[in-house]
């Protein structure tokens, strides 16, 4: 047994080593942020793809059209991906009385597996601006969101993320609510902190925004038209790694945008689900970590409660998820920090507990379970060359 214990303590100690680098790494990265320092006026188009969104999107366009960004510079295109409520006419209503908003459909298109890319896709083909923003149709955005990410263009920029934060609403439970916010908050973070060391790790199309010359520079989406999530990462981790192009990343409160928290459990768990169907197709230092992050989670799991028990037997794992707790509090907190948003602290060790059989299942269900997104089933895509 005391062998089986010390293959347990050298495995732990060796996928913690990893995750203990990266987040130091990342914390290193979040120093070397810095503000963009542009003042060129481009042309600019906002890309929002909805699907049965009649409940959010007159709001997220109207956040859009309160922008301090010169209004004959930048344009609102809607692509309404076959919804089947009220959605398209909405967007008419509002296209009737703002003339910088068009409303597109996807008509059946298909010329990749996700549906959100086809809707993007459809959207920037029918466009000519020079940057393209994305955002989600249950996103809103300050007013100063277009004008603080065009100054995040300087001249060796191709592409910028931001930050999306969580507007808490009266349906969805407080550990639920903060769980989510934290979990997507921290993820973030250490996006950022691996953008401002040269490297991409993952961003969120609910705040991006890229110049059309680097778009077209990977061809687009043509390269990961078989993904069926996280086209947004493996977009700007092309862009960067394939032209002279670099990534910027947005901190600043003005560039944040808001959305809405998933209502239950069920919901989220398909999202990860779907996120984490896309993993494997990232670049090397990303899929290292989340290798090592998936190992080092699933040895916590398996012998954790063993540690809490018998201390004195195992202890390896009782110390290395302190030690994990420590180091996601200390890069979750100095994000908090440079991003100005207060109130996360609350939910941290909650979701700390959660966090490791959370991601476990996500994780191991997309291999094999179904998800949804849209009120569409999707399964996982296997990884191609790219």
């Amino acid at each position: 047994m005391s062998i089986f214990f010390l293959i347990i303590t050298l495995a732990m100690i060796a996928v913690g080593s990893v995750y203990a680098a990266y987040i130091l790494f990342f914390l290193s990265g979040l120093s070397r942020l810095k503000l963009g320092t542009n003042n060129h006026t481009f042309s600019v188009a906002v890309i929002v793809a909805a699907r049965n969104e009649e409940r959010h999107i007159e709001q997220c366009v109207r956040s859009l059209l309160n922008q301090d960004y010169p209004h004959d510079k930048y344009s609102i295109v809607v692509v309404d991906d076959e919804s089947t409520d009220g959605t398209s006419e909405i967007i008419m209503r509002l296209a009737s009385e703002y003339s910088n908003i068009r409303l597109l459909h996807t008509n059946g298109e298909v010329a990749a597996v996700s549906p959100k890319i086809n809707a993007l896709e459809i959207g920037i083909r029918n466009t000519s601006s020079d940057l393209i923003f994305t955002t989600d149709a249950d996103c809103t955005a300050g007013p100063r969101w277009i004008s603080s990410l065009v100054k995040c263009f300087d001249d060796s920029i191709g592409v910028v993320s931001g930050v999306t934060i969580f507007k808490r609403t009266g349906n969805v439970s407080p550990i639920l609510f903060g769980f989510q916010y934290l979990d997507f908050f921290a993820q973030t973070a250490c996006g950022a902190g691996a953008i401002s060391m040269s490297v991409v790790n993952n961003c969120n199309g609910s705040n991006m925004a890229f110049r059309r010359s680097a778009f077209e520079a990977v061809e687009g989406y043509a390269k990961i038209s078989h993904v069926n999530s996280g086209s947004d990462s493996l977009l700007a981790q092309r862009i960067v790694a394939s032209t002279p192009w670099k990534m910027g990343f947005a901190y600043e409160p003005e560039t944040h945008v808001t959305t809405l928290p998933l209502k239950n459990w069920v919901q989220l768990l398909h999202q990860r689900m779907r996120w984490a169907g896309s993993t494997l197709n990232y670049k090397r230092a990303g899929l290292i970590f989340l290798v090592a992050s998936f190992s080092l989670y699933l040895l916590l799991f398996l012998f954790l409660p063993f540690s809490l028990a018998y201390p004195s037997s195992l202890p390896t794992p009782l110390i290395i998820f302190v030690l994990k707790i420590i180091l996601d509090f200390w890069i979750t907190t100095k994000f908090a920090k440079m991003a100005k948003i207060e109130g996360l602290k609350k939910f941290f060790l909650v979701s700390e507990l959660i966090h490791v059989p959370f991601i476990l299942v996500s994780v191991i269900g997309s291999f094999s379970v179904k998800f949804e997104w849209k009120q569409r089933r999707m399964r996982r895509t296997m990884p191609q060359a790219l």
